[in-house]
């Protein structure tokens, strides 16, 4: 992975971390439901596919 990739993965995270921990709040603030949890599915398949790939790269 380069490192422009590296940084993009980086801040994905960081915003699903943000999200996780802050998501009771976002529903109670009147964020719907399903978009914090697409949200959050968004934010796990990320590192997911970054890894899939990194590894294709390395047979």
């Amino acid at each position: 992975m380069n490192p422009r990739g590296a940084r993009v993965v980086a801040l994905v995270l960081a915003v699903g971390v943000v999200a996780g921990f802050s998501s009771t709040y976002l529903v109670e603030a009147g964020v719907p439901a399903w978009l914090v949890l697409v949200l959050a599915v968004l934010v796990l398949l990320v590192p997911v596919i970054a890894a899939t790939r990194s590894g294709d790269r390395h047979r």
